[in-house]
């Protein structure tokens, strides 16, 4: 697997619904990345354009994020 991700920042580009996938931006090697993402926030979702952070890295293209306050 890649670099551990888990405490990195990053944006919601697509919705993360409750129970299901969306995708968020990282900043990453001097540019950005685009990874799949699940909620850590249960029966919440995450709307677009919301600052997360990773929790969780899953796999090499999916994350687990929570909402910064």
């Amino acid at each position: 697997m890649a670099a551990d991700l888990s405490g990195r920042v990053g944006m919601v580009t697509t919705t993360i619904p409750v129970g299901g996938l969306g995708e968020v931006r990282l900043p990453f090697g001097g540019g950005t990345s685009t990874y799949s993402a699940y909620s850590s926030n249960r029966g919440v979702p995450i709307p677009t354009g919301t600052r997360v952070t990773v929790v969780e890295h899953l796999t090499a293209r999916t994350l687990v994020v929570s909402a910064d306050a």
